[in-house]
């Protein structure tokens, strides 16, 4: 579990180098690896989490629950009512982080050619790319401590791409190195945080996580179905296309869900 954590807070904080250099990011490596990172979340929603969601016979907490009150408005709603407010929570997101999860503004945010002086906004943004890391870690560890791989891999794969359009924007704001990157460690922990906030609710509140589960997958579909449907006008060239099936490919042969 903690080498998970490590992973995400590492391989958001290894871009830092490129603070102080004021290197230019490459349009072209953060378009591939969203739509990468896009398919591969979208492929383990499918074959790994929304499995996980309806058949209830496979939670770790099925005992707990079958002890539970079995008539609760939580437990009443069907799984897939959830997975709607997570499509819900993340348009509202999106009102802070202006679709940076899903690759939207990258000519923008991206551009180096700003006028001198023109300030980008940053703290609505990472208020919000906070929230959305912070609950797309809940489901990542399971109740007994076992990572779920699948997922973990799905979001370093998506953070590259966000950690490179915050590198940016606090350059182009002209932040110190410091300042950036304490930021970029504030982002890198939410995922991690999110997955330990989860353990302790879901030993708690055992029913509610079937609905953060189905949020989560709510939220993690709109972004993976946002990049695949919506990246670029649909204009998938021949290496767009193989990416996005090796993706599919990956995430099927990785660890996830160990039922």
């Amino acid at each position: 579990m903690i080498v998970g954590y490590l992973l995400i807070i590492f391989g958001i904080m290894v871009w830092g180098v490129l603070i102080p250099a004021k290197k230019q990011i490459n349009p072209r490596l953060m378009e591939y690896t969203t739509i990468f990172g896009g398919a591969f979340l979208f492929a383990v929603c499918f074959l790994q989490l929304l499995p996980h969601l309806f058949v209830p016979h496979i939670h770790h907490n099925h005992d707990i629950c079958s002890h539970e009150h079995n008539h609760s408005l939580i437990q009443m709603l069907k799984p897939g009512v959830w997975v709607l407010v997570g499509f819900l929570i993340q348009l509202l997101l999106e009102t802070l982080t202006r679709g940076i999860e899903h690759g939207h503004n990258h000519a923008n945010c991206c551009s180096h050619s700003h006028p001198e002086g023109h300030v980008h906004p940053i703290v609505g943004l990472l208020i919000g790319l906070s929230l959305h890391s912070f609950m797309e870690g809940m489901p990542l560890t399971f109740g007994n401590g076992q990572v779920h791989w699948g997922l973990l891999y799905g979001i370093l794969l998506h953070n590259i791409p966000i950690t490179l359009i915050l590198i940016t924007l606090f350059i182009n704001n002209k932040y110190s190195t410091l300042k950036s990157l304490a930021l970029l460690l504030i982002f890198a922990v939410m995922t991690p945080l999110g997955s330990l906030s989860a353990i302790f609710l879901f030993d708690s509140f055992a029913s509610i996580e079937q609905p953060i589960m189905g949020i989560v997958v709510g939220i993690l579909l709109h972004v993976s179905v946002s990049i695949l449907f919506d990246h670029d006008n649909n204009k998938y060239s021949k290496l767009k296309l193989l990416l996005i099936i090796v993706a599919f490919a990956l995430a099927y042969i990785v660890p996830g869900c160990q039922h």
